[in-house]
C-alpha cells in the first residue's frame, strides 16, 4: 500500500505524455509558476489526463493522480463525516501484501453515491464487484483510466467508480495474491445487499487508484465498508 505523501517541493511537468522532474517551489507549499500551488502541475481537463503507462504504486504519475483526486473528493468526505457511516479499516488486512501493492490509497473512507451499471457476483478471489456512475457531486473522483476505451470495453455504463466487496463468495484463486485471503474472515455479510443494475445507492469505503488495472489508473472504494440501497 502508498499512501498519499505530503510533497512540497517538487512538481510533475507532463508534455506530450512524458513526465519531467523537477521545478523546485521556493519554500515547503510554495507555489510554482504554472502550478496549482504546493508543488504541484497543473492538471489538464477532467477525463482529458494522459493514460501513463506507470503501473507502480509510487510513481509520479500515480502521485499526483492521488494528489489531485484528494482534492476533488471532498464532497465525499463531507458527506461520511455528515450522516456518520461506518469506516472499517480492519477489512484491508484481507487484503494480502502483492495485491495491496497496486494501490495509491487516497483517503480510507468516504461516502458516495450513485448508479450501478455493472456487477460481478463472484469473483475466484471472492469479491463482489459492481460499478456506479456516480452522481454530480462526486463526478470528479475518478481516476484517468476510468475515461478510456480500454474501461470502456472492459465495463459497460460508461465512466464510472469501480466497487470491490471483499470476501463474499468461495475464494477459488490459485494467485498468490489471493490464496488465504479470507481465511478467518469475520467483516460484514454484504450479499443480502449487492445492489443490481439501476439500483440507487449509497457506498462507504476505502477510496484509492488502482494504476496497473489499466492505463491511466481506475479509482476504486477497496474495501467496501456499507452499502445502502436508496431506491
Amino acid at each position: 500500500m502508498r499512501c498519499l505523501p505530503l510533497c512540497y517541493l517538487y512538481r510533475l511537468q507532463i508534455f506530450n505524455g512524458k513526465q519531467n522532474y523537477c521545478s523546485k517551489a521556493t519554500k515547503p507549499g510554495g507555489f510554482v509558476p504554472g502550478t496549482t500551488g504546493g508543488g504541484f502541475a497543473e492538471e489538464p481537463p477532467i477525463g482529458t489526463e494522459p493514460l501513463t503507462p506507470a503501473t507502480a504504486n509510487n510513481s509520479a504519475a500515480a502521485l499526483a493522480n492521488a494528489h489531485r483526486l484528494s482534492i476533488t473528493s471532498m464532497n465525499a468526505s463531507k458527506t461520511q463525516a455528515r450522516l456518520g457511516t461506518p469506516c472499517l479499516p480492519e477489512l484491508s488486512k484481507f487484503i494480502l501484501p502483492p495485491k495491496e501493492a497496486r494501490f495509491t490509497v487516497i483517503k480510507e473512507c468516504v461516502t458516495v453515491t450513485g448508479r450501478v451499471v455493472w456487477t460481478h457476483y463472484f469473483n475466484n478471489d471472492g469479491d463482489a464487484n459492481f460499478n456506479v456512475v456516480l452522481d454530480p457531486q462526486y463526478k470528479n473522483m475518478l481516476g484517468p483510466g476510468s475515461y478510456s476505451t480500454v474501461f470502456a470495453s472492459k465495463y459497460p455504463g460508461g465512466p464510472a467508480m469501480h466497487m470491490e466487496t471483499v470476501c463474499q463468495g468461495p475464494v477459488t484463486s490459485t494467485s498468490k495474491e489471493n490464496v488465504g485471503a479470507c481465511n478467518g474472515y469475520n467483516g460484514p455479510n454484504f450479499k443480502p445487499v449487492l445492489p443490481k443494475i439501476g439500483q440507487h445507492i449509497m457506498v462507504t469505503g476505502r477510496y484509492l487508484i488502482e494504476m496497473p488495472e489499466m492505463p491511466g489508473g481506475i479509482t476504486e472504494l477497496h474495501p467496501v465498508y456499507e452499502i445502502k440501497i436508496l431506491r
